[in-house]
């Protein structure tokens, strides 16, 4: 059994809510959706993409994309083969049009009995609690920064601020067809009894940081209060940017 809980927020009336996320029942897609709930009882898939905003309509984009993945079969298990049967949907729907290039990012989740599959593209992420409140990122940053780190021309250190110019997306879903080379990350987990598994968009994390995430995890502390506490420092700091935040804690 599962207890799920989600939020919306555009951070400002004016600000269009490029995120949209599927919690397993429902697609959102809101300026501010109060944080709720609901208990999943089988297999659940779970969803959160994060429009591009440079590109053209990406509120579009993101929308289409967790729609197609709502439409998946959770007693299936996820593949990067169906992302990339949706981004081929999503070049057919779009390249070549008024909309061409419109660009998301995705972070998708499937839960089943004690273990989860985790697929993204992009920056949009994964963590994994465990039961003591331990807690690991599971899902792979796309950034430019990461491609110079792994190719060796970037070496990381400590307390050194990198140009804004590397944490841009190298990879996400994008209606072109020659947008196909993208890359995928995928990754199983366990999820026992008292586990948690966080999806958000980079509403969250670029917002209060990896550290606070993690220092505002409470193992065993309900789902909804749980994401409370993350909602509520990223309103502490003025929601700079779109946020979807959706969480799951295993019961049994």
């Amino acid at each position: 059994m599962l207890e799920l809980a989600y939020t919306q927020h555009s951070g400002g009336s004016s600000r269009q809510q490029q995120d949209a996320m599927w919690n397993g029942q429902t697609i959102l897609q809101a300026r501010n959706a109060r944080i709720a709930g609901h208990i999943e009882e089988g297999s659940v898939s779970l969803a959160i993409a994060d429009g591009v905003a440079a590109s053209i309509r990406p509120a579009r984009a993101s929308r289409f994309v967790v729609e197609a993945l709502s439409r998946l079969d959770s007693r299936d298990r996820l593949t990067g083969r169906q992302i990339r049967e949706i981004q081929a949907r999503l070049a057919d729907k779009y390249a070549g049009g008024e909309i061409h290039g419109s660009s998301t990012t995705l972070v998708a989740a499937r839960v089943a009995q004690n273990h989860c599959e985790i697929v993204n593209v992009g920056d949009s992420r994964a963590y994994v609690f465990s039961p003591e409140g331990d807690c690991r990122q599971i899902s792979e940053d796309h950034t430019i920064l990461n491609e110079l780190i792994s190719s060796g021309e970037i070496i990381p250190e400590e307390g050194v601020e990198y140009s804004h110019m590397y944490q841009g997306l190298a990879h996400c879903l994008t209606a072109d067809t020659e947008e196909y080379g993208f890359a995928l990350h995928f990754q199983e987990s366990a999820l026992n009894k008292g586990s948690g598994l966080l999806l958000c968009s980079d509403g969250l994390h670029d917002a209060i940081g990896d550290g606070r995430i993690r220092e505002l995890y409470q193992a065993g502390l309900p789902a909804l209060n749980q994401v409370e506490r993350w909602r509520q420092a990223v309103i502490d700091v003025g929601v700079p940017d779109n946020l979807s935040i959706l969480f799951a804690r295993r019961l049994t």
